[in-house]
């Protein structure tokens, strides 16, 4: 009997601490004593350590860390209404997307050394202009941040196949980014976000801000069951058939909370963009139409230059999508629920067999999520049996 077993797997995302690094002194030099300025700082928490090597950068190939969002930096949209006013105007009246970036100072490789039990204190500083002040009134204040910065200006003549962060909200309406996937995994740009609402001034007016995840992750992996002894089992393909969200939007002035766990909230567009897409992983390097390469632990195809692996698939579940020497990930939007037809084409080679044989298993259309949440990895679990 073929079977699948799937799993959803939710795990708080990476998070991103930010303190403030902004100099005391340069505070003095542009506000009286008594005012209070606005600062910010970004640090990796690096506590989730296999999550801070695996997922994407903002707007670069290869893993987030912090040096990437130094790069990056991010925009910040901030809202302050006073006394019984309404809690949201609908309109960012302190900060309409300011840029905060990072400057550099002291020697940068001593600074990015890993072993450094201080990283991140000594490495420089970030920055804003013009510099904004706290109101002395926080009866109502709002506070959104995303990575990587844009600048509208660049968003008004995007390809039509253009990718990552498409739109974004202007200065008279609820702040928000228009997200757009992309099915190349070298290409994809993650998105942070960050939200609250202080109630009072930050002591020495500091935003202790973690930046989440906007998007979901979704990584593979596959196993056999019921082998006869002296059997190898290798994967050619996976193929994943479902209907998903192409364009949606995150909202920046919410989020939902459950718990400890923070997730975003998206918006999907009217009327939505979705597309039917196929989704192959295989074992041709360079494949303009695969989103990646099978992880060669499990992989062999005859007539490619590649060795025969003593390996091959085990009782134990191995990951399937290789991103060169990291795990790869495919990135969704979270909006709506995740159905998926999978298939997945393998070679059975038994001892004493000259050749191997070709199979293919195919999974019909299950959901596997029935609502897709951002800040969250999710796993799906493959298992071959009775090949």
């Amino acid at each position: 009997m073929n079977r699948l077993k799937i799993y959803g797997m939710m795990m708080l995302g990476a998070m991103l601490w930010l303190t403030s690094c902004t100099s005391e002194d340069a505070t003095k030099e542009v506000a009286p004593q008594e005012a209070i300025a606005i600062s910010f700082g970004c640090n990796y928490d690096d506590e989730e350590e296999d999550i801070t090597k695996n997922t994407t950068r903002a707007g670069y190939e290869g893993a987030m860390n912090t040096e990437d969002l130094y790069a990056t930096g991010f925009g910040v949209m901030a809202s302050v209404t006073a006394g019984d006013e309404a809690p949201y105007d609908n309109k960012p009246n302190l900060m309409y997307n300011q840029e905060v970036s990072f400057t550099f100072v002291g020697d940068l490789e001593e600074l990015l050394d890993p072993d450094d039990s201080e990283l991140g204190v000594k490495r420089g500083y970030w920055s804003y202009q013009p510099v904004k002040y706290w109101p002395t009134d926080l009866t109502h204040c709002y506070i959104s941040a995303y990575a990587p910065y844009v600048e509208p200006a660049d968003l008004k003549d995007l390809p039509a196949d253009a990718t990552g962060i498409v739109g974004i909200s202007t200065n008279n309406e609820a702040p928000y980014i228009t997200y757009r996937r992309c099915d190349n995994p070298e290409n994809v740009v993650d998105l942070l976000w960050y939200y609250e609402e202080p109630g009072s001034i930050p002591a020495e007016g500091k935003m202790n801000m973690k930046m989440r995840h906007a998007l979901a992750r979704l990584a593979i992996n596959v196993k056999v069951e019921s082998l006869p002894a002296n059997t190898k089992v290798l994967v050619d393909s996976i193929t994943l058939i479902g209907t998903m969200t192409k364009t949606a939007k995150l909202v920046l002035n919410d989020e939902t909370v459950d718990g400890d766990n923070h997730y975003p909230v998206w918006c999907a567009l009217d009327p939505p963009d979705t597309e039917d897409r196929t989704i192959v992983i295989d074992n041709e390097d360079n494949n303009p139409v695969s989103y990646g390469i099978i992880d060669s632990q499990i992989r062999y195809i005859p007539g490619m230059p590649y060795v025969w692996q003593p390996a091959g698939l085990s009782t134990t579940a191995q990951n399937a999508l290789s991103m060169g020497d990291r795990q790869g990930y495919i990135y969704l939007i979270p909006v709506g629920a995740l159905e998926l037809t999978v298939k997945v084409k393998y070679y059975k080679w038994m001892s004493g067999d000259a050749n191997p044989t070709e199979g293919t298993k195919v999974f019909a259309s299950t959901t596997l999520v029935s609502s897709l949440k951002g800040n969250t990895p999710y796993v799906l679990n493959i298992t071959l049996s009775d090949i």
